[in-house]
């Protein structure tokens, strides 16, 4: 499994530790405490910075997932989904309960190490677990849930993310932010990254695609078969997908030797001369960002408008729009955004941003002059205050990714900031000293300010924070 880097549940601990013995008497024995509805963030100074502002209720404290075993079978005809999670945690405090994030669906079963456990539903999405025996602080245990239902997806400013679902067609779990709750009980904070196998009993007709490698596909009686997928590299929850469809499967060959797999609905085979084009597209990306970082590629190609692409961690997912600019994307997803991945919500736009500027990259390998572009773009928007108005470093809820454009140019003033040289260490080596890790907006101040040698205050409070446009030396750095 990949190293995964985490400051914060060790210092949720001791904070938690100190409170409780700050209040009881000194001969007191501390009693087990339920675990935080809500995934308490602290930084690796020991300061609180709470849960995610915009989902507050996302996540969960008091245990650290390893791994996640679906076994689900799906019904196209009636779109029923029944699921049994098997999830392996390790407790970070005593523990006399504890919650995950199931949006919807109807929970029959809930065991914690085999034992049968009391559980109640809470709010909009949260499952409260009270294990028979209380957890100690420290001790791996194994929660598996039995639930079924026909998982419904979630309205969002770019489109419906989560299940999306056709009658007696393709069943699709794909988007973010909070996609993976629609499908199945998760500790839904992009900081507990987990490793994630998948196994779907379906109609012979149907196939199955998933993140990682296919490890295996077996009868499973008369007409059916069970395909299981394993990833084994820790991903973020908003990173999982899951296609389930008749799909037209190609397998391709990369750089190096190794195979990526491809599948598109058969209304979107078109989408091969895109989905082709891979092999180019990582090997190109490689020369700018460094190895590549996760264990497989490819890609689903849907026939449907998702109003986004989706770079889930080794097979992004795309709509019926999609372009080689979302291939570009998508792939280069796998080192900002699946590789390194944000804390909380409003530190989309951090990985966010670089991915994007991929597609100039790639663009400007074949003859686009990123810095003419760059000027036309700011001069369509110079006097727009509203395109201005976000902050890249806090967008607003629901409008995660909304200032991608904005995001985008910000990247391209950094780069003739700083020089080229500087711009493609940082591009390269960021991923690589946060292999699978979750950074914030201030953790790549620091490592750009450290890598250039320069104080760059004045640029990120104009840029990252500002709320109207750069001053013209901040805009046009360099000239």
């Amino acid at each position: 499994m990949t190293v995964r880097i985490r400051w914060q549940e060790p210092l949720c601990t001791a904070l938690l530790a100190t409170t409780m013995l700050g209040a009881c008497p000194a001969s007191a024995v501390a009693k087990p405490a339920p675990g935080s509805d809500g995934y308490v963030h602290v930084s690796p100074d020991g300061t609180v910075l709470g849960p995610d502002p915009y989902y507050p209720k996302d996540g969960n404290g008091g245990y650290d997932v390893d791994r996640y075993s679906l076994a689900l079978d799906y019904a196209p005809y009636s779109m029923f989904l029944s699921g049994k999670a098997t999830i392996t945690a390790t407790a970070t405090q005593e523990l006399d309960r504890f919650d995950l994030d199931l949006r919807g669906l109807t929970v029959r079963s809930v065991t914690v190490d085999g034992v049968a456990a009391t559980f109640r539903r809470e709010g909009e999405h949260e499952l409260v677990i009270t294990p028979r025996t209380p957890l100690a602080n420290g001790a791996r245990f194994t929660v598996v849930v039995g639930y079924d239902g026909r998982p419904e997806p979630i309205a969002t400013a770019r489109g419906r993310v989560g299940w999306l679902a056709t009658y007696g067609d393709s069943a699709v779990a794909t988007g973010q932010p909070r996609s993976a709750m629609t499908w199945f009980p998760v500790n839904g904070t992009e900081v507990d990254k987990a490793t994630l196998r998948v196994s779907v009993t379906v109609l012979d007709e149907f196939s199955v695609l998933g993140n990682g490698f296919q490890v295996s596909d077996v009868p499973a009686g008369v007409g059916r078969h069970t395909v299981t997928w394993s990833e084994e590299t820790a991903l973020a929850p908003s990173t999982a997908m899951l296609g389930i469809g008749r799909w037209e499967v190609e397998r391709i060959t990369l750089p190096g030797g190794r195979t990526a797999i491809n599948a598109y609905h058969p209304c979107a085979v078109d989408k091969r001369k895109i989905g082709g084009r891979l092999p180019e597209v990582l090997e190109f990306l490689t020369g700018k960002f460094g190895d590549y970082p996760q264990s497989a590629a490819g890609g689903l190609f849907l026939d449907r408008s998702l109003g986004y692409t989706h770079g889930a961690q080794t097979r992004p997912v795309y709509g019926r729009a999609a372009t080689i600019a979302d291939l570009v994307y998508a792939s280069a997803y796998q080192w900002w955004g699946a590789g390194v991945s944000g804390k909380m919500w409003r530190d989309a736009l951090m990985p966010e941003s670089i991915a994007r500027y991929a597609v100039w990259l790639w663009d400007e390998k074949n003859g686009v002059d990123p810095d003419r572009r760059y000027r036309e773009m700011v001069a369509k928007v110079r006097d727009d205050a509203a395109f201005w108005a976000p902050k890249l470093t806090d967008p607003g809820k629901g409008t995660e990714f909304a200032p991608t454009a904005k995001a985008v140019l910000m990247v391209h003033a950094l780069r003739r900031l700083v020089g080229d040289d500087a711009f493609f260490q940082i591009l390269a080596g960021f991923p690589v000293i946060n292999p699978q890790g979750n950074q914030n907006w201030h953790d790549f101040e620091l490592y750009v300010s450290a890598m250039t040698q320069r104080d760059l205050g004045e640029f990120n409070h104009a840029w990252l924070d500002g709320t109207v446009r750069p001053p013209d030396s901040l805009l046009f750095p360099g000239s």
